[in-house]
């Protein structure tokens, strides 16, 4: 009796032809795929939404000089809130508006960069404008760009508590000695006075995110 072999499966490879279209589609597939990436990557993003708007104040800056909301208008502008014998948040914060304000020039090219950078002392009454002064050499700040804040104490804590709806609070620790609470967050706001966003100032990340937003601000207003 004889055996039959079976054969073994064979499978067939598809004709050249058929090949080609196959690595052309997985070509264009891939193409496709990463000019979707690309294009929502450079993809314009939406206005910031106005999320509040700074009533009118007056207070001085440390030339001495009159700042108001006019002051802030028509240009994009970041506010801050310090106090100059802080030894603890106000020196990070005043590092970071100087990483800010380098990082908006560098990604601006340009000498006029669009917005107004502000740091409201917390702390009036020993911030007078010459303390300010002192403390703005001390810190290399532009003063064409760079403006530091005080006034009246009830003046001041009229326009960043109930202006801006940031925390700030003078603790009497006795003795003489007190310490000032405040809100840790940078501003960002617009040419018509309108607060565009409130920002952490914890990592390198925050200021990059701080810097695009501000960016877009500067370009609605063109």
């Amino acid at each position: 009796m004889s055996a039959t072999a079976s054969a073994a499966p064979v499978t067939a490879s598809p004709p050249p032809s058929r090949k080609k279209r196959i690595l052309f589609m997985a070509a264009m597939l891939t193409l496709a795929l990463g000019v979707a990436l690309v294009g929502r990557k450079f993809r314009p993003l939406p206005p910031l939404a106005p999320i509040g708007k700074l009533p009118a104040f007056s207070l001085i800056d440390q030339r001495g000089a009159r700042f108001d909301a006019a002051s802030l208008a028509g240009k994009a502008w970041v506010a801050d809130f310090i106090f100059t014998t802080c030894k603890q948040s106000c020196p990070r914060l005043t590092a970071r508006m100087t990483q800010l304000r380098a990082l908006v020039a560098k990604k601006r090219g340009t000498k006029d960069l669009g917005v107004r950078f502000v740091s409201f002392s917390v702390d009036p009454e020993n911030d007078t404008p010459e303390v300010l002064s002192a403390y703005a050499a001390k810190v290399n700040a532009d003063p064409a760009s760079w403006s530091f804040v005080t006034g009246p104490s009830e003046d001041v804590q009229q326009t960043i508590v109930k202006g801006f709806k940031v925390t700030a609070q003078r603790i009497d620790k006795g003795a003489g000695e007190y310490d000032v609470l405040h809100g840790n967050w940078f501003v960002v706001g617009d040419g018509a006075g309108l607060i565009r966003g409130y920002y952490s100032t914890d990592t390198d990340d925050d200021i990059d995110v701080i810097a695009r937003d501000v960016l877009r601000v500067i370009d609605e207003a063109r």
